[in-house]
C-alpha cells in the first residue's frame, strides 16, 4: 500500500494491544478482536483480522478463514494512541483436534498471538466449520 504524504503508518505489533473475546451464540462463537494503540503516535488499522486458532501443540487448527463480501470505504479506521478499534469475529463449528486457549490476530502489517477469552472453541455440529471477520471500527 503507498502512503500519502500526512496519512498515518500502518499499525505494527508494537503500536497495538490486541486481545480475542468470545462468547458462546447457539452452538457457534461470536465475539470480536479489539486493538487498542498503545504507542504514542497514530497509525491505520487496515481490512479485516484474520483469526487462526492454534491446537494444544501450538499449531493452527486447519479451521478456514471465510472473506465476506461487505464493502467499506476507506479499507481502514485511525487509531489516535489510547484509541480502540473492535472488529466482530465468528466461528460456526469445529468438530477437529480440541483448540488450545491461544490463538494467532493477523492484520495488514502484524500478527500476534493473544489467549483466548471465552471459550475456545464452538460445538461440533453439523455445517461448515470457518471462520469470519468484518472490518475495524473505531470504538467512540
Amino acid at each position: 500500500m503507498i502512503r500519502v504524504s500526512g496519512e498515518p503508518p500502518e499499525c505494527r505489533l508494537e503500536d497495538l494491544s490486541v486481545a480475542l473475546r468470545w462468547e458462546r451464540s447457539g452452538g457457534g462463537l461470536h465475539g470480536q478482536v479489539v486493538a487498542d494503540n498503545v504507542s504514542d503516535h497514530a497509525c491505520r488499522l487496515s481490512g479485516k483480522p484474520v483469526v487462526t486458532p492454534l491446537g494444544q501443540d501450538h499449531e493452527p487448527l486447519g479451521a478456514q478463514m471465510i472473506v465476506t463480501l461487505e464493502a467499506h470505504i476507506p479499507g481502514y479506521v485511525t487509531l489516535l494512541p489510547g484509541q480502540r478499534a473492535t472488529a466482530p469475529v465468528g466461528w460456526s463449528t469445529w468438530c477437529g483436534p480440541p483448540a488450545s486457549r491461544q490463538a494467532r490476530i493477523s492484520w495488514h502489517r502484524g500478527s500476534t498471538v493473544v489467549e483466548v477469552e471465552g471459550p475456545a472453541q464452538p460445538r461440533c455440529s453439523d455445517g461448515p466449520d470457518n471462520l469470519s471477520s468484518s472490518w475495524f471500527k473505531l470504538v467512540e
